[in-house]
């Protein structure tokens, strides 16, 4: 560290004048070299600085920075849209359920020995499939019908007694009783020989036929199953997002995997979701008069509830923001940029129907990925652009 001493010996040293001339002119030259530095800088960023002497030219000044200014924004090209109003449309995948089946049992007891119709067939109501052997129904059929003639016989003589006063009304009330018991024998060993014939029920298709001819049935044992798919249901399960805007009557369009389109109305909408998916079933019936559906088909159903608002756009304009949603940038009434998510409604071979947008927005279609939200930018609308010339890069 220098002394006391010494700082005194080197103040007392004498300061030539070529000393201090060379040190003015190293100052003035480098105040020079920074001035020169200073207004090349201004001219490259397009600063204009007004001249103090000259009050007016304060403002120009201001204003030719502004201008430049404002050419040094972000370019953006956007589009002015206003949504239109489209039926609400609600995709999902389901499946069809035959509404007209019947499981055939056997309603008495007997070997087969007749089967009348094959599996697949079309039958119509009360065309027969199969018979029993009718065993002993024939005799005691025609036993019961010969008890019946007796106890008629005996049944009006007791009658015509009694109108004569020959016989009590306790006797003519045995003999109607009687009789009528022997009815009930005759009606009982009748529907006993029709079972033995077993009919389709319903008009369809024979699905299936597990017996043969010797297979002995007891009452109770399934014996075939018909199928009629006209009408038919398509069964969807519909989120709680969606369920609300659906209600019976709405209408249906189902799709096959082959591209052949249904038409029909929901029939049924569930109060209560799917305790595994949180979803609700949707039932719809479809008309099938062709029977060109079949049970448990899987289908592309599009259920259209009421009207709303939506936006038809190009897929190119989605982007995502820093939280990873889906979404669209546009300008504000200042030019700023802003963000808003979207709801992907339906893909269509001209766009996308987008929801959750404002009814009316400035949409930037071109350089949204190179703004963010809340940027300050150069709007230039697409009906404004000449080819080739002043259009944001995309």
């Amino acid at each position: 560290m220098p002394t006391r001493r010494n700082r005194d010996t080197f103040m007392k040293l004498p300061l030539k004048p070529s000393y201090i001339a060379a040190v003015v002119l190293a100052l003035g030259t480098i105040a020079w070299i920074f001035s020169g530095d200073l207004e090349q800088a201004k001219r490259h960023y397009g600063v204009t600085t007004a001249d103090p002497a000259d009050p007016a030219a304060a403002p120009a000044a201001g204003a030719a920075n502004a201008d430049r200014a404002e050419k040094a924004l972000a370019m953006v090209r956007v589009r002015h849209m206003e949504a239109t109003d489209r039926v609400r449309e609600i995709t999902v995948t389901g499946r069809t359920e035959v509404i007209l089946d019947a499981e055939i049992t056997a309603e008495t007891t007997g070997r087969i020995v007749e089967i009348a119709a094959t599996k697949g067939a079309w039958l119509n109501k009360g065309d027969v499939i199969l018979k029993l052997a009718m065993d002993d129904r024939a005799a005691r059929l025609r036993e019961a019908e010969a008890r019946v003639t007796f106890e008629r016989i005996g049944f009006d003589a007791a009658k015509k007694l009694t109108k004569k006063g020959f016989q009590s009304e306790v006797k003519l009330a045995q003999e109607e009783s009687e009789l009528e018991q022997a009815k009930a024998e005759l009606a009982a060993i009748k529907l006993d020989v029709e079972r033995t014939t077993v009919r389709a029920p319903i008009a369809g298709y024979l699905e299936t036929l597990p017996v043969s001819v010797g297979d002995y049935l007891k009452s109770g044992d399934k014996i075939v199953v018909l199928i009629n798919p006209d009408p038919i249901r398509v069964v969807a399960q519909v989120s709680e997002r969606d369920v609300s805007n659906l209600k019976q009557g709405d209408t249906a369009i189902a799709r096959t995997v082959q591209g052949q389109v249904f038409t029909g109305a929901i029939r049924y909408v569930a109060q209560r979701a799917d305790e595994a998916t949180r979803t609700f079933r949707v039932d719809a019936w479809l008309e099938n008069p062709d029977h060109a559906l079949r049970d448990g088909q899987t289908m592309e159903v599009q259920f259209r509830a009421g009207q709303e608002k939506a936006h038809m756009l190009s897929a190119a304009v989605l982007t995502l923001n820093d939280a990873g949603e889906i979404g669209v940038k546009y300008v504000d009434d200042t030019n700023h940029v802003r963000f808003s998510k979207v709801r992907i409604i339906a893909h269509t071979p001209d766009g996308i129907w987008l929801g959750g947008l404002p009814d009316r927005v400035t949409l930037i279609t071109v350089g949204q990925e190179f703004v963010t939200e809340g940027q300050l930018v150069q709007p230039v609308d697409e009906g404004s652009l000449t080819p080739g010339k002043d259009a944001p890069a995309s």
